[in-house]
Formats: structure tokens, C-alpha cells, sequence
């Protein structure tokens, strides 16, 4: 048993599948399943209950959502068995866009678990960026500890675009967003 041989099993499409449908299920979505693709190898679709194909069918929230997943699932892995044990850099943008305000937790929950792993050095992960608009997102997101004031691991920055040019203010460990 080599190295190589270890490195398929960990890139398998299988494990990703379970993985991405155990979240949805577990977080209310019913109404669509991933499914290896029989025609491609490492490969997915995504199908109904009653085994049709639903990519041209989801709501944009519902292809937030997977396709968020699938990002999640693809950053803990690689595609590509030589690249599987690679430190990463995620950078996640608004990953909350057209979501309802339940699925939003959610997903803040996933990225603080997926933080505190980071942090704590169970991860592959070695730095993680946030970019949101919303507010509650950041707050959800953000919330470590008891909200705790400051922490040496991260930093805060605000990102503003004025008449097309941007300009970024640091805030070190102290949150800038309180309301």
C-alpha cells in the first residue's frame, strides 16, 4: 500500500458525495441530491429524488448553497491526488448571497467550525479571508469565544470603493463593525 495508492482514496469522489449530501440533509435540503456521474469520472450531478437531473432546476439559493459545500469539500481535499496534503489559502467572497436567513447561519456556523479548525491546526488551511456586505453574516461569522475582543490570530480589515477607486483600512484585532 504506497503512497499513490493512499492518495486515490483521498481524492476519491465517494467520501465528497457522502460529505455534501450528509449537509444537505442534515440542513433541510430534501429536495436535491449529489450524485457520482456515471459518464465522467470524478465527476458529480446533481439530481431530484425521483433520479432526474436538477441543475437546470435549482433556485439560486440552492446553487449558493451546494456550490459552497462543494468549495468547502474541495478546500478539506484536492482534485488532484499530488496536491491533496498542500497548505491552502481560502478566500471565501459573500458566501451568503441570495440565501434565507436560516441557511445564512448556517453557513456562518460551517465557516466559524471551519475557523476554529484553522486555528487550532486540524486543517490542511493555513489562512482564511472573509469578504461579506452583510452584517449579520460578519456577526454570525465572527462571533469566537464569547465575542471576545481580540484575538492575535485574527485581523480585520474594511474594504471601501469610492468613485472607483479602493481604498482598505486595518484594524488590527479589534472588530470595526459593532452595529
Amino acid at each position: 500500500f504506497d503512497i499513490a495508492e493512499a492518495g486515490k482514496n483521498v481524492t476519491s469522489v465517494q467520501p465528497t458525495v457522502d460529505e455534501i449530501n450528509r449537509s444537505l440533509t442534515a440542513y433541510g435540503f430534501n429536495n436535491f441530491y449529489i450524485a457520482p456521474s456515471p459518464q465522467n469520472a470524478n465527476m458529480y450531478q446533481i439530481k431530484r429524488p425521483d433520479g432526474t437531473l436538477a441543475s437546470n432546476t435549482l433556485s439560486e439559493g440552492e446553487e449558493t448553497f451546494i456550490t459552497f459545500l462543494y468549495y468547502l469539500q474541495l478546500a478539506k481535499g484536492s482534485a488532484n491526488a499530488a496536491t491533496v496534503s498542500n497548505r491552502k489559502i481560502l478566500v471565501i467572497d459573500d458566501p451568503i448571497c441570495s440565501l434565507d436567513s436560516t441557511i445564512l447561519y448556517v453557513v456562518s456556523a460551517m465557516v466559524k467550525e471551519l475557523i476554529k479548525e484553522v486555528k487550532h491546526g486540524d486543517s490542511n488551511i493555513e489562512q482564511v479571508f472573509i469578504l461579506t456586505h452583510n452584517i449579520f453574516f460578519h456577526k454570525e461569522a465572527s462571533f469566537v469565544n464569547g465575542r471576545t475582543s481580540s484575538e492575535s490570530s485574527v485581523n480585520y480589515w474594511i474594504i471601501r470603493k469610492n468613485e472607483n477607486e479602493s481604498s482598505i483600512t486595518a484594524y488590527g484585532q479589534e472588530n470595526p463593525i459593532s452595529t
